[in-house]
């Protein structure tokens, strides 16, 4: 997931004047030059510069690309656009700021979605990669642009399904193990909508596609599937009762 991400989000800071900042915490530094060294036609012209928090660089680093090593992320300062890839404890002052992006991975249990929006990421997924042996990391996106949001979620369900592991989302109850596919089981998906209508009420397809976006493992165009399949098992209502369910269409618990 990192090395599919941080592709997406290279070829979007190298189209910027800004520019760029990845900072990396764990071992994954080689991997990170590697998908540097996809653009370097174009580090010449742009600033992209890696930091390493703890340790030395993993080899030579890509022509253009700035590399600097810190102690301990409190050293870290980025004004800038910034991607941190990053493991146990963190500055909340580091994730501060728009342009600003995490990809956490940690133990299962902790929230740190909320920890996140806190600190001013309010677009977060929490997703549990499960192997088959049971043992579980959870990995946690953050960002304060939906968009890229819904470019982590396409990169996240369009990983090898031959992986090992399998996604769970830390907020369902029935803790469903979901295969990775780029057309997944969406039970858990409806049971969450679902659950959404009934807290809050009826509500567009619209937005409960922005719920699922949000608040889901899953991406906003999958809530269409689920809700599709809630109407026809006769556990929601429609209006129109007719007709493709459109962005306007208005759904409600039956």
């Amino acid at each position: 997931m990192l090395v599919r991400y941080l592709d997406a989000w290279t070829a979007t800071v190298l189209r910027s004047q800004r520019g760029g900042t990845y900072v990396e915490c764990g071992g994954f530094a080689a991997d990170a030059w590697r998908v540097f060294g996809e653009f370097a036609d174009r580090l010449a012209d742009h600033r992209l510069e890696a930091v390493l928090v703890g340790r030395e660089s993993p080899g030579e680093a890509p022509a253009g690309l700035v590399v600097r090593t810190v102690a301990d992320l409190g050293e870290v300062d980025v004004a800038g656009p910034m991607l941190a890839h990053l493991s146990g404890a963190w500055p909340p002052s580091l994730v501060r700021g728009r342009a600003h992006e995490v990809l956490l991975t940690a133990d299962p249990g902790a929230d740190h979605r909320e920890r996140l929006r806190a600190a001013g990421l309010g677009c977060a997924v929490a997703v549990d990669l499960v192997a088959d042996d049971g043992t579980a990391r959870t990995l946690v996106f953050a960002t304060a642009d939906s968009r890229h949001l819904a470019t982590f979620k396409t990169e996240l369900w369009a990983v090898d399904e031959f992986a090992g592991i399998r996604y769970r989302d830390p907020h369902d109850a029935e803790r469903t193990l979901v295969d990775i596919s780029l057309t997944p089981q969406l039970l858990p998906l409806r049971r969450a909508l679902l659950a959404e209508l009934d807290r809050r009420g009826p509500r567009t397809v619209a937005e409960l596609q922005r719920f699922a976006l949000l608040e889901t493992i899953y991406r906003a165009e999958d809530a269409v599937g689920a809700l599709s399949a809630a109407v026809a098992a006769g556990q929601a209502a429609r209006e129109p009762e007719k007709g493709r369910l459109g962005s306007r269409t208005v759904l409600s618990v039956s």
